[in-house]
């Protein structure tokens, strides 16, 4: 198998499209009210951290709401991609800089709220999903929240995929042609996702996403989580 380059799928992946609109779920969690969701809605000037942003689709949800917005992308190319998509609706505050998941480029609590949709379990060349989970916590504030979004085993993403070891997956059959290849940690429940990030945070919220789209298991677990 061809050595998968993560920086290059991804950037033709944002450069060939045109800006998305924000998720669903992310609007719901930000903007919506919903009786097992504890989430403090003060956002003003407090800080965002949306972490593996994309082409910034919900940076420009998170500065409507009114938090000040930083990004990180793996790679110089894809976040310069970014700042031109939210100058072209007018942003010109924001800081977006080039990162991983195990080293994210700000101090120590630094955010108020931190964003991985869709980004925390790629792998991209490190061994220890525990090693990210630190990270996370270590760039959070105390009783800052963690907001998650990480696909069931039975997502789309995961057909045909081949396991590395127990809990890691090769990615052989991706639709999109974005993520062959790539290795990515697969959660099967709640309590795993609960026993992975529980060293460093508590008051775990969850709900599922589940969604059979013409074809495609959009089967997602979502968590929200504050910092110990």
């Amino acid at each position: 198998m061809q050595t998968y380059d993560s920086k290059k799928a991804w950037l033709k992946e944002f450069s060939n499209h045109e800006l998305a609109y924000p998720s669903e779920y992310v609007i719901r969690i930000l903007k919506g009210s919903f009786p097992n969701l504890n989430l403090d809605k003060n956002f003003k000037e407090k800080k965002f951290l949306d972490m593996g942003c994309g082409d910034g689709r919900n940076l420009i949800l998170a500065k409507s709401a009114g938090f000040d917005i930083y990004g990180v992308e793996i790679s110089t190319d894809i976040c310069k991609n970014i700042e031109k998509n939210l100058k072209s609706v007018g942003i010109d505050k924001y800081c977006i800089k080039e990162g991983k998941n195990d080293s994210i480029p700000f101090e120590n609590s630094f955010f108020d709220y931190m964003l991985s949709w869709n980004s925390c379990y790629y792998m991209g060349g490190g061994t220890d999903f525990q090693d990210y989970v630190k990270e996370f916590a270590r760039v959070v504030k105390k009783d800052g929240y963690l907001i998650l979004s990480i696909p069931k085993e039975t997502c789309f993403i995961y057909k045909d995929s081949q396991q590395q070891r127990p809990g890691y997956q090769i990615i052989m059959n991706d639709p999109f042609n974005v993520r062959n290849g790539e290795i990515l940690r697969m959660f099967s429940s709640f309590e795993e996702i609960k026993e992975a990030f529980g060293e460093y945070f508590y008051d775990f919220r969850f709900a599922s996403i589940h969604d059979d789209c013409f074809g495609y298991n959009y089967h997602w677990y979502l968590a929200v989580c504050k910092k110990k």
